[in-house]
């Protein structure tokens, strides 16, 4: 019965895995999603979708890389109804930017960035922004640990919660 259970699961994940891969059109390093691919980033009737916080950090990504000439390390997606942590080690001689983004329901957006202390978070920076884009920068010293708290401050008339991103580079 197990085996039966486990050939079923596996059936079902490389079934999974296949259907992905269908999805998806193959392409070359130097080809750009936008020349096979078109994207809408609007939301679904239920409110749940990704698509406009992607929509919205794709520009950020593009100035980042493109202008700025630097490296995304890190780039994390997820929802957020009051406050959400993410943690990293940075390591020293680097210059790293922090941007959060909040989509069309959230106002306003903070990031605070804490570093490990002999088991404690110590405060480092954070950003102050008034709307829905906050930046923070960091030069280190010497390597290690760091938390990031995405603070919403504020969501638009009627919402309790939305999506945001939050984007490290160096």
């Amino acid at each position: 019965m197990k085996s039966l259970l486990l050939a079923l699961t596996l059936i079902i994940i490389f079934s999974n895995i296949e259907l992905c891969k269908a999805q998806t059109e193959p392409r070359n390093a130097s080809e750009k999603a936008s020349t096979t691919k078109k994207f809408d980033f609007a939301d679904n009737k239920k409110g749940t979708s990704m698509m406009p916080i992607m929509g919205d950090a794709l520009p950020v990504i593009k100035y980042i890389e493109d202008t700025l000439k630097v490296e995304i390390v890190r780039l994390e997606y997820d929802l957020i109804f009051d406050k959400k942590v993410t943690y990293r080690t940075l390591y020293k001689g680097w210059k790293y930017g922090i941007v959060v983004i909040g989509d069309y329901r959230v106002k306003q957006i903070n990031v605070n960035i804490y570093k490990k202390v002999n088991d404690k978070w110590d405060f480092v920076i954070s950003s102050t922004s008034d709307n829905y884009l906050a930046m923070a920068n960091v030069e280190l010293i010497e390597t290690g640990d760091y938390l990031f708290q995405v603070v919403a401050e504020k969501f638009a008339e009627g919402y309790k919660a939305g999506h945001y991103a939050i984007i490290v580079y160096h």
